[in-house]
């Protein structure tokens, strides 16, 4: 078997746009580290709203930035870097003002700033879901990642 982290990209017969956004399987050789970190959900972006609020952590675009910066510092703080995240999972609640689904799009959005861009083209798998309630309760999103590097020498 081969030493290196192999990524199978989706299908091209998946036609939906959502498709291109993550990989289908990722192969990690036994020579690789492996990290998960606890789920991440946003740092307060609007001290003066109301504590504990969607104000005080802000729309969802917003809070997908925050955690993915913060993943970002993470990560780098334990020599890795986004483009070693082999799996996402991401958590939504539904904003309070909103009927229907999580704003998945906003997320989206924001998330290939991250993921499959030309400064970091790698895929992780991905998971979203969508959940009754998180910890906090303002966050609309709570994200988790397991990363992996393969160890030189």
């Amino acid at each position: 078997m081969s030493d290196a982290i192999v990524r199978h990209p989706t299908p091209r017969r998946l036609e939906a746009s959502w498709a291109r956004e993550f990989a289908e399987a990722i192969e990690v050789p036994a020579s690789a580290r492996t990290i998960t970190l606890s789920g991440v959900g946003a740092l307060p972006s609007n001290l003066d709203a109301e504590p504990h609020s969607v104000g005080y952590f802000g729309d969802l675009r917003t809070q997908t930035r925050s955690v993915f910066d913060q993943i970002q510092a993470i990560l780098e703080g334990k020599g890795y870097a986004l483009g070693d995240v082999i799996a996402v999972q991401a958590l939504f609640v539904v904003e309070p003002a909103r009927t229907g689904p999580p704003d998945y799009g906003a997320f989206s959005s924001v998330y290939a700033d991250y993921f499959g861009s030309s400064a970091q083209p790698h895929l992780p798998t991905r998971t979203r879901a969508q959940v009754v309630g998180l910890v906090e309760p303002g966050w609309l999103v709570e994200v988790t990642v397991t990363a992996a590097r393969v160890v030189n020498g």
